[in-house]
C-alpha cells in the first residue's frame, strides 16, 4: 500500500498516453496561427491534378493575393468578382473556405446556380480540396452509419458546417442564419425563386443577424447590361483594377481592350494592336499592347514581369464596405494569349453571338446588344438558290416538329462547319394529332424517312428528330417511343423559359412510361437564334460568298409567312412592381410563331447530338464537313479510337 510520501509510478504505456493527451489539449488551446488566406493556402493546399491548370503546391499569382486576403479586412462586407475563365479567382474562393474550416470554423453557405451545379461543384472542387489537404481531411466529419456529417451538400466539422445549395431551392436559401455567404456564378441564378423574389436578396437576409457578415459573389457575365445583379453590386463597389507598369517608361496603367465614350458608348481607341495578312488573319508576331503614356509597343513577353509589379487601385476609395475586383483576359498569366484574343475579336466582327462571348468571357463585361429583334424584310433579301437539295457544306440534318391542334408542322435544317445552317424543307401535315383516324403521323413518318440528295451525290436523312410534347402528349409519346433507338433518334421535348442548369438542353426520363424527354431552355435558344439571324454573309475580295459561322441560309422558295414567323418575337423589359426588379422576356409581335419554335428545336437537336449523344462525330462539324468533301458519307465517318457512343437504356424497353 502506497503512502503519501512514496512516489507514484505509472505504467510506461499509460504515461505515454497521458502525455499525448495533454499535448493534444495544449494544441487545441493554442490560438490559431495568424495567416492570411494566401499564406494558409501556400502552406497547406495542394491542387490535385485535373482540378487546376497548374496542379501541385498552391502558388498565387500577384493579382490573386489581395482579392482573397480582403476577405479578412474588418471594413469589408461584400466582395464582388466579375470573372473570366481561367483567371483563377474561383480557386481563391476555395482557399477562403479551406482556411475557415481549419483556423476559424463557423457556418458557411455556398450557393451555385442550381442543385445539380451545387452537387457538381462539391464533387469536383470541394471534395478534392479536402482530400488533398491533411488539415481539412482530419476535420471534416466522416459519414457513419448513424450520422452522416459529410454529404455532397453538407460538410460538417468542429465548430461549424459548409452547406452547398442551388439558387433554385427556396428551402436551401432560407433555412439558416449564416454570417459567411459565398455566391458563385450569380448571373446564372433564376430571377425569382418560388415567388419569393430574387435568390440573392433571399440569401442576404440570412446574414441580417450579424453586424460583421461577409458575402463573396462572383460570376462570368451572362445577362445584358442593366440586368445583371453582379453588375449592380460592381457599380456600388470601390471598383478596383490591376495596374501594371510599362516596361519602357514605368507608367502604371490598366491593361484594357479599348476606351469607350461614356455617353455614346462608342469606342474612342483600341490598345491591343495587330496586323492582318491577306486572308484576314491576325499575324501573331505583330500583336502588341500600346502604352497609354509613352505610346511605345509592349510585347507580351514583358507580361509576367509587369504582373509581378502590379497593384490593385480603387476607382472609388471612399467606398469601404463593398470591394470589387475586375480583371480581363489580357492578364492571363499561363501563356501568351494576346494573338488568340486579337483573332477572336476579328472573328467576332459581324457575328453578335461571338461578340457577346468575347465581351463576356474575354473582357469580363456585360454585353450591350444593339438590337433585340430582327426584321423579316431583311431575311427576305437573303433568300438564295441552292445548287442541290442539300447544299455543299451541310454535314448533318436535324428535323423538328411542332404539334398544333389541326396539324403537325415540320422542318429539316442542315448544319455545317461553325454551325452554319441551311433551311432544307418545311411542311404541314394536317389532321387532329390525337384522332385515331388521322393520317398526319403516317405522312410525317414518310416525309422524315425520304432520302434527300446531298450536293456530293449521296442521300441523307435526319440524324435526329425532336417533337414538341407540350400538347397532345400521349400521341407524341406513342409516336416517339418505338423510334428512340440509335437508328432514328426521335425524341420528345418540352420547352421551359430556363432550365435548372447552364446550357441549352437537359435530359430526363419518364421511367414509368419509358420515354426519354429533353427539356429546352427556350429563352437561351431564342437568344441564340436571334443572334444568328442577324449574322451577315461574309465575302472575299472578289465579293464571292465564303463560309460564315452561324449564318442562316434560306431557299428561294421559303415563304414570306415562314420568315415573318421566324421574326415574330422580340425581347422586352418588364418590371415587377412587388420586387421592384426588372427582367427581359420574349414577347410575340404577331400571333403565329411556329417557324421560330421549329428553329429553336433544330438548334436544340444539334446540341443534343454534339454534346450528349455523339460528341466525337457531331461536336466538330467542320471536321465532319471536310471528310464529306473528301468523299466520305456521314454514316461511314470513323470515330476516334477510344470514343464510345453513349448508349441509352430505358427500363422496360429493349
Amino acid at each position: 500500500m502506497l503512502t503519501s510520501s512514496e512516489p507514484m509510478v505509472l505504467d510506461p504505456t499509460v504515461r505515454l498516453g497521458l502525455e499525448r493527451m495533454f499535448q493534444e489539449w495544449a494544441r487545441e488551446l493554442e490560438p490559431p496561427p495568424s495567416l492570411t488566406i494566401n499564406e494558409w493556402a501556400s502552406q497547406y493546399r495542394t491542387l490535385p491534378r485535373g482540378t487546376s491548370v497548374r496542379p501541385g503546391l498552391f502558388v498565387p499569382e500577384s493579382y490573386q493575393i489581395e482579392p482573397a486576403d480582403a476577405f479578412l479586412d474588418p471594413d469589408v462586407r461584400i466582395l464582388v468578382f466579375p470573372k473570366i475563365p481561367q483567371i483563377g479567382l474561383s480557386e481563391q474562393l476555395n482557399n477562403i473556405i479551406g482556411r475557415t474550416i481549419h483556423l476559424a470554423p463557423e457556418n458557411m453557405l455556398l450557393v451555385q446556380p442550381s442543385n445539380d451545379a451545387a452537387k457538381l461543384y462539391s464533387k469536383n472542387k470541394i471534395a478534392p480540396m479536402i482530400e488533398a489537404c491533411a488539415e481539412l481531411r482530419k476535420r471534416v466529419r466522416t459519414a457513419t452509419a448513424r450520422k452522416s456529417g459529410n454529404t455532397m451538400t453538407l460538410k460538417e466539422f468542429p465548430g461549424g458546417f459548409l452547406k452547398i445549395t442551388g439558387a433554385n431551392s427556396g428551402k436551401g436559401l432560407r433555412s439558416d442564419n449564416i454570417r459567411l455567404i459565398f455566391l458563385d456564378e450569380v448571373d446564372a441564378y433564376p430571377d425569382d425563386v418560388a415567388g419569393e423574389g430574387n435568390p440573392i436578396d433571399i440569401v442576404m437576409h440570412r446574414a441580417d443577424s450579424f453586424a460583421d457578415y461577409r458575402v463573396v459573389m462572383g460570376s462570368t457575365y451572362a445577362k445584358p447590361r442593366g440586368f445583371s445583379r453582379l453588375e449592380w453590386y460592381w457599380n456600388k463597389s470601390d471598383q478596383r483594377r490591376f495596374h501594371v507598369p510599362c516596361p519602357h517608361c514605368g507608367f502604371f496603367q490598366v491593361l484594357k481592350w479599348r476606351d469607350v465614350d461614356p455617353d455614346t458608348r462608342e469606342t474612342t481607341e483600341y490598345w491591343l494592336r495587330y496586323e492582318k495578312n491577306a486572308a484576314g488573319e491576325v499575324i501573331p508576331e505583330s500583336v502588341h499592347y500600346l502604352c497609354q503614356d509613352c505610346r511605345k509597343p509592349i510585347a507580351e513577353s514583358f507580361k509576367s514581369r509587369m504582373l509581378e509589379r502590379g497593384e490593385w487601385i480603387p476607382t472609388f476609395p471612399e467606398r469601404k464596405a463593398i470591394r470589387g475586383y475586375h480583371i480581363n483576359g489580357l492578364y492571363l498569366p499561363w501563356r501568351h494569349v494576346w494573338p488568340d484574343i486579337a483573332q477572336e475579336w476579328v472573328d467576332a466582327q459581324g457575328n453578335p453571338e461571338k461578340m457577346k462571348a468575347f465581351v463576356n468571357l474575354r473582357l469580363g463585361e456585360t454585353y450591350d446588344d444593339p438590337s433585340e429583334s430582327v426584321e423579316s424584310t431583311a431575311l427576305e433579301k437573303r433568300k438564295e438558290v441552292y445548287a442541290a437539295e442539300v447544299p455543299d457544306g451541310v454535314a448533318v440534318l436535324v428535323a423538328s416538329v411542332d404539334v398544333q391542334g389541326n396539324r403537325l408542322e415540320a422542318q429539316i435544317v442542315g448544319f455545317g462547319a461553325g454551325q452554319e445552317a441551311w433551311l432544307i424543307a418545311h411542311e404541314d401535315f394536317f389532321g387532329v394529332p390525337d384522332d385515331p383516324d388521322t393520317s398526319c403521323w403516317e405522312e410525317l413518318e414518310e416525309w422524315l424517312l425520304r432520302a434527300r440528295v446531298h450536293a456530293r451525290g449521296f442521300d441523307m436523312k435526319p440524324a435526329i428528330t425532336l417533337i414538341d410534347s407540350s400538347a397532345y402528349t400521349k400521341s407524341v409519346y406513342d409516336y416517339v417511343k418505338p423510334r428512340q433507338h440509335a437508328a432514328r433518334r426521335v425524341f420528345a421535348i418540352k420547352g421551359q423559359e430556363r432550365i435548372a442548369r447552364a446550357g441549352l438542353v437537359k435530359e430526363t426520363i419518364d421511367k414509368k412510361i419509358g420515354v426519354r424527354l429533353w427539356m429546352i431552355s427556350t429563352s437561351v435558344a431564342k437568344d441564340l437564334v436571334l443572334a444568328r439571324l442577324r449574322i451577315q454573309q461574309k465575302v472575299d475580295e472578289k465579293k464571292d460568298p465564303i463560309p460564315t459561322p452561324g449564318l442562316m441560309h434560306f431557299h428561294r422558295d421559303t415563304t414570306k409567312e415562314y420568315l415573318e414567323q421566324l421574326a415574330s418575337e422580340k425581347k422586352v423589359t418588364i418590371r415587377n412592381k412587388r420586387t421592384r426588379t426588372t427582367k427581359q422576356i420574349w414577347q410575340k409581335t404577331r400571333d403565329r410563331n411556329e417557324a421560330l419554335d421549329l428553329m429553336v428545336y433544330a438548334h436544340a437537336g444539334l446540341a443534343i447530338l454534339g454534346q450528349h449523344i455523339d460528341r466525337a462525330k457531331y461536336g466538330d462539324l467542320a471536321k465532319l464537313a471536310e471528310l464529306i468533301k473528301q468523299g466520305h458519307r456521314p454514316e461511314n465517318v470513323a470515330r476516334p479510337t477510344g470514343w464510345k457512343v453513349r448508349k441509352f437504356r430505358i427500363p422496360g424497353q429493349e
